[in-house]
């Protein structure tokens, strides 16, 4: 349609209708002023199914009585859309408007009217009903703000704007200390504007029972804090949408409210891809070795609607994931008791392992409670899988190609060359080893000792992983296993998966490895059904549920040869989240430092998760410092390779 269409003008309100569509309804409340046209950048960029409408409080009823507070607003609101409608719709409001929405879905639900989802769109209250913690955080950041403002202006302008915040600062601290009714600090250049500020004050957002996403600006300066915190508890189910932009361009920059319009669409309308279902909607995530991989899965969970719990080292880059249900420490010193409380707080449907690390910690903990059913379920036959030729058996067993796999002790016994030496618990290309016959006793002295003093001290500080530090002091040797050689290419099936059944698959060719046999930085596409059933069949045998990654190495005659299982959290387990990839499409893993400019214009950035693309920036950052370079290259143990 050309423009927007009054469709509604009476009792106080005006709808506008400012887009057709052809299934369901959005609603729309603008900001202080009441103008439709303030979210003209938000309608332009929607491209969901739903009718969109504007609807906004005018100043004074059909009686001439001014309308002065959220709730006549909210209730005359209410009442047009029952006239215009009839039927449910969805809410949004932005800023100011984002109480008159909060407001509109309370009274549908006290109503006993299906209420759809509401969205908060830089929406904040009254900063009184803010916790302490809070609002002391945005007392400072605003002070400082203002502070640097000032230092900028000439002397006497400086003078005068320091003595106008000053007695702002005053009248907050008031405010904050008197309690009961208080008047707003600001006021508006225009009625509407004068009115919303008024209101603002006198009204309190009470516990909302439904689901609501409130999309936040990552520039925080206009308020001093940040707005999704503002309504954390106050909703049944709350999701959080980060977009890049502060208070005003989060809807005004094309950019920001394409943005804020794809993050609306996209709740609305889910798509393909894994979703949750019951018996696979909670899950707790545990992680001891700070993986991009586990920020990245929880980031893609909680869009798509999981609730997701984490057990996590301090420092790691689960903490800038927004929407988490929760998030519990977990201590190095007694890391089975944080799981375990972890567990028992979340409640959840599935324990999900993000490294090797927690798999065997997980594994010890239902040693000690066998008859958990939590963790037998989040497990599976895990007693099959402690070592990779317990694997390779149970691969063979259900009619899939895989090499032949042993446990050997002396080298001195294998007759048939190349073979790949890996160790059990190794992951990410440590412990794998192809050697020829001329270095196998270089390569068995490498793999089968533990880790040189000097690799375990660089782990313990730089990694700050401890698991290498003890196996070196306590001179715990790995298990080591012969595989036979099998040439082609490296490819992966990253499943998703409850109760040995499979529930999404996606196929992946390695382009690119961060080193040799080392976790996949570049991959493809593919459809390959031998693939595909190879890992259904070792899913449905091994009973698992969660996430999972299968290695495969194609031969040039099509044959895919299973490798090796790694029954936890992959890199690329993200993609399984988004509808199906097109075939022959190359995706160079976030953030990876992938060394080839070519994969430069298919890195898959989470663009919808801007705080965890800043945390991967940093990451490869300090990936590429020259020190940090230099630590990796001189305890990084030389791995004895084919010509």
């Amino acid at each position: 349609m050309a423009g927007p269409l009054i469709v509604y003008k009476a009792g106080g309100v005006r709808i506008d209708l400012e887009r057709e569509g052809t299934a369901g309804t959005l609603v729309l409340v603008p900001g202080l002023e009441g103008d439709p046209a303030e979210l003209a950048g938000v309608i332009a960029g929607y491209t969901g199914p739903e009718s969109v409408y504007c609807a906004a409080p005018m100043l004074v009823d059909d009686n001439g009585e001014a309308i002065e507070t959220v709730e006549r607003m909210a209730e005359l609101m209410v009442a047009a859309l029952d006239e215009v409608l009839g039927g449910p719709y969805h809410l949004g409001g932005y800023s100011f408007g984002g109480l008159i929405a909060w407001e509109m879905a309370q009274r549908l639900k006290a109503s006993g009217r299906p209420a759809g989802h509401v969205f908060l769109i830089e929406a904040i209250f009254d900063e009184r009903f803010w916790n302490r913690r809070l609002w002391l955080v945005a007392m400072r950041r605003r002070g400082l703000n203002q502070l640097a403002r000032i230092r900028q202006l000439p002397p006497r302008q400086a003078v005068a704007e320091f003595g106008l915040r000053g007695q702002r600062l005053l009248r907050r601290l008031a405010r904050r200390s008197a309690g009961g009714e208080a008047t707003s600090v600001s006021s508006g250049e225009t009625d509407a504007g004068q009115r919303a500020y008024r209101s603002m004050p006198r009204y309190r957002p009470s516990f909302y029972d439904g689901a609501v996403t409130v999309v936040a600006a990552t520039d925080n300066r206009h308020f001093g804090c940040d707005t999704a915190e503002c309504w954390q508890g106050l909703a049944r189910e709350m999701y959080v949408r980060r977009v890049v932009g502060d208070h005003l361009t989060i809807v005004s920059a094309a950019d920001a409210a394409d943005a804020v319009a794809d993050g609306i669409a996209r709740d609305l309308n889910k798509g393909p891809g894994v979703r949750p279902e019951p018996g696979f909607e909670r899950v707790l995530i545990v992680s001891t070795m700070r993986w991009f991989s586990a920020a990245r899965l929880a980031d893609a969970m909680i869009e798509s609607g999981f609730t997701v719990w984490v057990c996590r080292p301090s420092g790691h880059p689960l903490e800038v994931v927004d929407g988490l249900a929760g998030s519990y420490p977990l201590h190095k010193s007694r890391p089975l008791r944080s799981i375990a409380r972890a567990m028992a707080a979340a409640q959840p449907d599935l324990v999900v392992c993000d490294d090797e690390r927690s798999l065997v910690l997980l594994r010890r903990l239902h040693s000690r409670r066998p008859h958990d059913e939590l963790l037998a379920r989040s497990l599976g036959e895990w007693t099959r899988m402690v070592s990779r030729s317990g694997v390779a058996e149970v691969a063979t067993d259900a009619g899939v190609d895989a090499p032949a796999t042993t446990v050997i002790t002396d080298p001195s016994v294998l007759r048939s060359f190349p073979v790949v030496l890996k160790t059990d618990g190794s992951s990410g290309g440590r412990g794998v080893a192809v050697v020829e016959q001329a270095s196998l006793t270089r390569a068995w002295r490498s793999i089968s000792r533990p880790p040189a003093p000097h690799v375990a001290v660089k782990r313990a500080l730089v990694n700050r992983e401890l698991h290498s530090l003890t196996a070196t002091v306590l001179r715990r040797r790995p298990t080591v296993n012969a595989q036979e050689f099998r040439a082609g290419k490296d490819a992966i099936a990253t499943v998703a998966c409850r109760d040995g059944e499979v529930l999404a698959l996606v196929c992946l060719e390695v382009v690119l490895a961060e080193e040799v046999r080392g976790p996949s930085a570049v991959v493809r596409v593919i459809d390959h059904s031998g693939m595909a059933e190879a890992a259904r069949r070792i899913v449905h045998r091994l009973g698992l549920s969660g996430f999972c990654g299968l290695d495969f190495v194609l031969g040039e005659d099509g044959v895919a040869w299973f490798i090796e299982l790694n029954a936890r959290v992959t890199p690329t387990c993200h993609l399984l989240f988004d509808a199906p990839r097109p075939l022959g499409q190359v995706i160079a893993l976030f953030p990876l430092e992938h060394g080839a400019s070519a994969y430069v214009d298919c890195v898959d950035v989470p663009v919808r998760a801007p705080l965890l693309a800043e945390r991967g920036r940093q990451l490869l950052v300090r990936q590429q410092h020259p020190v940090f370079r230099r630590v990796r290259q001189w305890t990084s143990r030389a791995r004895p390779e084919l010509p």
